[in-house]
C-alpha cells in the first residue's frame, strides 16, 4: 500500500489524516476516532473471504484528483481562480467512496454515506463535486444524478454550485463543460449521453418517484420532516451496479425523523453493535462533557476550522450564543453538531435518549403494578396507550419503566408524505385498522389484555398480564370504552386535559426525565413525540401544559404518559388503599 501511495498524493493526505487522528496529533471526537479505527481494521482484513473488498489507491486518487480540478465559486479563493484542495477529512471521505472496491467485480463497496458536520465546513461544495464526478467522470452509462432536499431552494444549493463549477471550471485551458461534454441549463446539466442528467428534486416534487439514480445527494437531511425523499432514493438504487446515496447534514432537533434515525444507525456501526460493510458514516461533533466555548472543542467538531471556517467567525458566533438560550441552541446544533430541542422544549432529549433501554421486555414485568394512560383519536391524530411501571420499593422516587403503543387509521399511514408512519408500521411501532377511521376496539382490547382480562383478540394474545391499578383517560371518544373497562372490573378515571389537571404530572414527567429515572423502551414513536413536546404556561398563572409547534408534530403519546403519571402524584404516604382511591376521585373536582 505504501508504494502505491507514492503517486497518489491526495489519497496519501487521507492516510496521513487518519494517522493524525489515531495518534492524537489531530483533535477528534469519539465518533471520528471510531471511523478511523474502522478504516484501519478494514485494511487489515481486505481481500479475505469474510471481507471481499480491497482499497484501490488509484481509484481513490481518480475521484480525489477530479475534485481538485474543480474551481472555488465563492470568496477569496474564487477571486484568485483557485481550485479545490481537499482537506484531510475530505480526502478521507472521497477516497473511501472512490477507493474501496470488490476484489472480484471491481464495483464500489459503499452504496450509502452519511456525514454529519457543522455549518461552514464546505459540505455543499464537496457534494457538488461528487455530483459532477458521478455524472461525467465515473463512466456510468445513463448516469442520473439528483440533488434532493426538503425544499426546492435547498435542493438547488448543491445543484447551483455544480452548475457554476461546470460553467467556470477548466483544465489546461479547456473548459470543464467542454472536457466532459456538458450542456449546462438552468434546471439540468446534461452530457452527450442522452440518458444522463443532473438535476434538483424536492420533497414536494411528485416526480421524485420512479427515478433511477446513479448518485442521489441529500443535503441537510435534518430538515426533512418526512422520510419520502430518502426512502424513494434509497429504494431506487437497486437498478444500478454501484450507485451512491450520500447525505451531508448538520445536527437538528427532530429526534423522530429520518436524519436522527440514520445518525443512530451510523453510531451502531461505529460502535460495532451492527455490521454493514456497504454503509459509510462520519460524525463530527463535540463529545459529551466538552466545554462549548472552548476553541479545543470547536476544533474537534469542525474539521475545516482555520481553512473554510475561521476561528474569528466561531468567536463571534459564541458571543452571540451567550446572549440568549435560543441562540445557544442554534450554536450547539450548527457549530458543534449537538442535537437539541426546539422552541420552549419541555423535555431534556439528551437525558431522554440516554434513558432508552431497548432491552426492556414487558414479559419481565408480568404481575407487576402498573398504570395505564390513554389518549384517544379516531382520524388524523394518533391514539396512544402508555404503561408506567413504578419501582416496587419506592413508587414515588424510584425508576419508572415506560412502554407505549400507538394507533392510526390505515388510510392515514398510507397517505403520501407519511412515509415515516409507514416505516414505523412496518417495524411494529404503529398499529392500524382498515379505513379512514380508527376502530377503537383495538385500544379497548389492548387495555383489557394488559390487565389480564382480555381474550387475546386483535393480536394481543402474547402480552403478559399486569396488576393494573388504574386506567386514566381523556373523555373524548372514551365514554363507551371506559364503561367496558369498568364492567370488566378495572378502575377507569377520566382526567380532562386542562392545565390544572396536567400541571403536576407534567412537572413530574419533566423531573423524571432530567433525573434519568424515566426508563423508556426505545419506541421511536414516543421519542418523536417527546421531541415535539413544548412547555406552555397558562397566561397569568403558574400552571404548565404540553403543546406542539405545528399540527404535524404529534404529542399524543406524551399526553397519555402524563395521564399515566397522574396517580403517582395523588398517592399520600400515610393512607390506605381505600383512602388512596378516594383521593383520586376527590382531586378530579379540584
Amino acid at each position: 500500500m505504501a508504494e502505491s501511495l507514492v503517486e497518489t498524493p491526495v489519497t496519501q493526505r487521507a492516510f496521513d489524516w487518519v494517522d493524525g487522528i489515531l495518534s492524537g496529533r489531530i483533535p477528534a471526537c469519539k465518533r471520528i476516532r471510531q471511523a478511523c479505527e474502522r478504516f484501519r481494521r478494514d485494511l487489515t482484513r481486505a481481500g479475505t473471504d469474510q471481507f471481499p473488498y480491497v482499497f484501490d489507491a488509484e481509484a481513490s486518487e481518480h475521484m480525489c484528483a477530479f475534485m481538485e480540478t474543480l474551481p472555488h465559486i465563492e470568496g477569496a479563493w474564487a477571486a484568485r481562480g483557485d481550485t479545490l484542495e481537499l482537506l484531510g477529512w475530505q480526502a478521507f471521505l472521497i477516497g473511501q467512496i472512490g477507493g474501496w472496491r470488490h476484489m472480484l467485480s471491481g464495483l464500489r463497496r459503499f452504496r450509502t454515506a452519511y456525514v454529519e458536520v457543522p455549518r461552514k465546513n464546505g459540505k455543499s461544495t464537496l457534494l457538488a463535486g461528487v455530483g459532477l464526478y458521478f455524472l461525467g467522470a465515473d463512466g456510468e452509462p445513463g448516469a442520473k444524478v439528483y440533488s434532493a432536499a426538503a425544499s426546492t431552494h435547498q435542493a438547488r444549493i448543491v445543484f447551483d454550485a455544480a452548475r457554476v463549477m461546470a460553467l467556470t471550471g477548466e483544465f489546461d485551458g479547456t473548459g470543464l463543460d467542454e472536457l466532459l461534454g456538458l450542456t449546462v441549463e438552468e434546471h439540468k446539466i446534461k452530457t452527450p449521453d442522452p440518458a444522463a442528467v443532473f438535476q434538483p428534486i424536492a420533497s414536494q416534487t411528485k416526480s421524485k418517484d420512479g427515478k433511477n439514480p446513479h448518485c442521489a445527494i441529500v443535503d441537510e437531511l435534518h430538515e426533512h420532516d418526512k422520510r419520502d425523499v430518502w426512502d424513494s432514493m434509497a429504494s431506487a438504487l437497486g437498478a444500478r451496479e454501484h450507485p451512491l446515496l450520500i447525505a451531508i447534514t448538520t445536527a437538528g432537533y427532530n429526534t423522530g425523523g429520518i436524519c436522527f434515525e440514520q445518525r443512530k444507525y451510523v453510531q451502531s456501526l461505529l460502535e460495532g453493535t451492527r455490521e454493514n460493510d456497504r454503509y459509510l458514516g462520519l460524525i463530527f461533533e463535540a463529545d459529551e462533557g466538552d466545554e462549548p466555548g472552548d476553541p479545543a472543542t470547536w476544533e474537534k467538531a469542525n474539521p475545516s476550522l482555520n481553512a473554510a471556517k475561521s476561528i474569528e467567525y466561531m468567536q463571534d458566533e459564541w458571543e452571540k450564543a451567550t446572549a440568549s438560550p435560543a441562540a445557544m441552541g442554534e450554536f450547539l446544533r450548527k457549530h458543534l453538531d449537538i442535537w437539541t430541542s426546539v422552541g420552549a422544549a419541555a423535555l431534556d432529549m439528551e437525558a431522554w435518549r440516554a434513558s432508552e433501554d431497548a432491552t426492556l421486555r414487558l414479559s419481565d414485568f408480568a404481575g407487576r403494578k402498573g398504570y395505564l394512560g390513554v389518549d384517544l383519536a379516531t382520524r388524523h391524530d394518533p391514539a396512544s396507550v402508555t404503561l408506567v411501571i413504578p419501582d416496587e420499593g419506592d413508587p414515588g422516587k424510584g425508576p419508572l419503566r415506560v412502554f407505549s403503543w400507538h394507533f392510526l387509521p390505515e388510510k392515514v399511514v398510507d397517505a403520501p408524505g407519511n412515509e415515516h408512519l409507514w416505516g414505523w408500521k412496518k417495524d411494529g411501532f404503529v398499529h392500524t385498522t382498515p379505513g379512514a377511521e380508527l376502530d377503537l376496539r383495538i385500544v379497548e382490547a389492548l387495555v383489557l389484555q394488559l390487565a389480564g382480562l382480555g381474550d387475546g383478540s386483535w393480536g394481543w394474545g402474547d402480552l403478559p398480564a399486569l396488576d393494573i391499578e388504574m386506567v386514566i383517560y381523556d373523555a373524548l371518544f372514551a365514554s363507551q370504552m371506559a364503561a367496558a373497562w369498568e364492567a370488566a372490573g378495572l378502575t377507569a378515571v377520566e382526567l380532562r386535559s386542562r392545565a390544572s389537571n396536567l400541571n403536576e404530572p407534567f412537572n413530574k414527567l419533566i423531573a423524571a426525565v432530567e433525573d434519568r429515572r424515566l426508563i423508556n423502551d426505545g419506541n421511536p414513536v414516543l421519542t418523536w413525540m417527546a421531541g415535539n413536546t413544548l412547555l406552555k404556561q397558562v397566561q397569568g398563572g403558574d400552571y404548565i401544559y404540553p403543546a406542539k409547534l405545528v399540527p404535524e408534530d404529534k404529542i399524543d403519546g406524551i399526553v397519555a404518559l402524563i395521564n399515566a403519571l397522574w396517580p403517582l402524584i395523588q398517592v399520600a404516604e400515610d393512607t390506605g388503599a381505600q383512602d388512596r382511591r378516594n383521593s383520586f376521585f376527590m382531586s378530579l373536582g379540584a
